[in-house]
C-alpha cells in the first residue's frame, strides 16, 4: 500500500477517554433507532454520481486517528487500499496516535502548519477546533444525503453539520451463552438480577465482568454503558449546568447512582482490572474466564477476532429496578471530519464520497462489526451479539446521548480525568469524586 504508517507517542495525558469512535456525552431520549437495520448481504456495487474517475485525482491524502483496536485498523487499511486503487495517482498518509494524546496531538498540528487533510472523531467532542475553523462544514454536500437523517444532530453544531459517522455506537454488556448456560442465568432485566448474575459467575469459578482500567476506553466502556442510558434521561440538562458553573456533581443524584453500581461492579470485576488495559480484559472475556464483558459494540469485533468460535450475546445494562425503565445508551460511532482548507481538500472530498458509497460502508460495517449509520447499505456476517444490539435499539429504548451539548476541550478532558481516577483509586468516594470535578471544571471556566 502506497503510504507511510507514523506512529505519534507523545507524553501520555490522563483524560479525553472515550469510547473508540465516539464523541462524549449528551442528552435526549429517543425513540427512533439510529442505523438498525441488519439484513442478509448483497454482493453488489452501486455507482454514486459524484464517483471520481480514476486518475483524475494526483497527490496526497493526509488522515490522523487514534484507531487501536485490530478490526478497525484493517477495515481502514481495506477502505484506503480501495480508495488508492481507484485513483491510482494518489497516495494516503495514516498517522496513529493514542486517545489520551489525541486532542494534543491535533492541537500541535494545528498551530504549526502540519495541517492534516482528514482527522478521525466526532465535531462535537472536538468542538474548540470547529470553533476556531479548523473543520470543514459539511452541509449541503451530496454524501451527507447518505447519513440517516435522524443521526445527523450528533454531529451537528449551530445547525451545521460538520462530520461524517459511519456506524452506530451502542452501549451494552456482552455475555458468553455457553458460560450462563453453564451456570444456570438468565439475562439480567433489572440491576438487583445483574448483581446476582456477578455473584453466581464468581461462585461458580468466572470472573463476573472483565476490565482493564489501564486505559481511558475501558473506563469510559463501563462508566459509559452504566450511566448513559436511563440514569443520564433524567438529567435533560447536566452538561448545560456543569459548563455554566449553576450546579455542582453532588446535585445529580443519578450521577451517584451510577458511580455507587460502578463501585458495586468492580467488586466483581478481575482482580487486576486497574494494572491491564482493555485489550487484555477483552482476551480474558474471549478466553472463556469471564461471563460478562461492559463495553460497546465497538469491542465486539475485537473479541470476536480473539475468538472467531464464541458463543456471545448482548444485552442492555440494566441501570434500574424496574426493567420496562432501561434504556440502551446509543450515539454516532466511527466519525471523519475534514479540515478545512487543508492542501489536499479537492482529494479529501473525493475520499469522504468513496467512504459513504454503500459497499464501502457494508465492507467497513463488516470488517468492524459495527452497525452501519449510512442508508441503504447491506451487512453480512453480523454477529449474534450485534444482532442483540441491533434488536433492542430497533426496539426505540434508547438514549440518544450524543445528540444534545457534550463536554469538549478541557472540560472533557477533565470529565475523562476524574472517571480515570475513580476507577483506579478503590477508596475515592461519591464525594470526593464530585468535589475533584468541580474544582477541575472551576478551572476551566476561568
Amino acid at each position: 500500500m502506497k503510504r507511510r504508517l507514523l506512529s505519534l507517542m507523545l507524553s501520555t495525558v490522563m483524560g479525553s477517554m472515550l469510547l473508540a469512535g465516539c464523541g462524549s456525552t449528551p442528552v435526549e431520549t429517543t425513540d427512533q433507532g439510529a442505523g438498525t437495520a441488519v439484513t442478509e448481504v448483497a454482493d453488489t456495487q452501486t455507482a454514486t454520481a459524484e464517483a471520481p474517475q480514476s486518475g483524475e485525482l494526483s497527490g496526497e491524502l493526509n488522515i490522523v486517528h487514534y484507531l487501536s483496536e485490530p478490526q478497525k485498523i484493517a477495515a481502514l487499511d481495506e477502505m484506503v487500499t480501495g480508495f488508492e486503487a481507484e485513483n491510482p495517482g494518489v497516495n494516503v498518509n495514516l498517522e496513529s496516535t493514542t486517545l489520551e494524546n489525541y486532542q494534543d496531538v491535533l492541537k500541535l498540528k494545528f498551530s504549526t502548519g502540519d495541517v492534516p487533510d482528514v482527522v478521525f472523531g466526532g465535531p462535537k467532542t472536538y468542538s474548540t477546533f470547529v470553533t476556531a475553523g479548523n473543520i470543514e462544514d459539511l452541509t449541503g454536500k451530496e454524501f451527507v444525503s447518505r447519513v440517516q437523517q435522524n443521526t445527523l444532530q450528533n454531529v451537528e453544531i449551530d445547525g451545521k453539520v460538520y462530520g461524517i459517522p459511519l456506524d452506530v455506537l451502542a452501549n451494552a454488556v456482552l455475555y458468553n451463552k455457553d458460560i450462563f448456560n453453564e451456570v444456570g442465568l438468565e439475562v439480567p432485566t433489572t440491576y438487583s438480577e445483574f448483581i446476582d448474575c456477578c455473584k453466581t459467575l464468581e461462585d461458580a469459578g468466572y470472573v463476573g465482568c472483565t476490565a482493564g482500567y489501564q486505559d481511558g476506553i475501558s473506563v469510559g466502556a463501563n462508566f459509559y454503558t452504566i450511566f448513559y442510558g436511563a440514569p443520564y434521561s433524567k438529567m435533560a440538562q447536566f452538561e448545560d449546568e456543569m459548563l455554566a458553573g449553576s450546579k455542582s456533581a453532588s446535585d445529580y443524584p443519578e450521577l451517584a447512582k451510577s458511580l455507587t453500581q460502578w463501585r458495586e461492579i468492580m467488586e466483581y470485576q478481575n482482580e487486576d482490572q486497574r494494572s491491564i488495559n482493555t485489550d487484555r480484559a477483552e482476551q480474558m472475556f474471549a478466553n472463556g474466564e469471564a461471563g460478562m464483558l461492559i463495553i460497546g459494540t465497538w469491542g465486539i469485533g475485537a473479541v470476536m477476532n480473539y475468538n472467531p468460535d464464541g458463543n456471545y450475546g448482548a444485552f442492555m445494562y440494566p441501570s434500574e429496578d424496574n426493567a420496562a425503565d432501561n434504556l440502551i445508551p446509543i450515539s454516532a460511532g466511527d466519525c471523519w471530519m475534514m479540515v478545512k482548507d487543508s492542501p489536499n481538500h479537492d482529494i479529501a472530498e473525493a475520499f469522504f464520497e468513496y467512504m459513504t458509497r454503500p459497499e464501502t460502508n457494508a465492507k467497513w460495517c463488516a470488517t468492524t462489526q459495527e452497525i452501519t449509520i449510512l442508508n441503504d447499505v447491506q451487512m453480512t456476517d453480523v454477529p449474534d451479539a450485534m444482532k442483540d444490539c441491533a434488536d433492542i435499539i430497533s426496539s426505540g429504548k434508547v438514549c440518544n446521548y450524543t445528540a444534545g451539548t457534550i463536554f469538549s476541550g478541557q472540560h472533557f478532558s477533565s470529565w475523562g480525568e476524574t472517571l480515570l481516577e475513580f476507577a483506579v483509586t478503590p477508596d475515592m468516594t461519591n464525594e470526593q469524586f464530585c468535589e475533584t470535578l468541580d474544582n477541575k471544571f472551576s478551572a476551566a471556566n476561568k
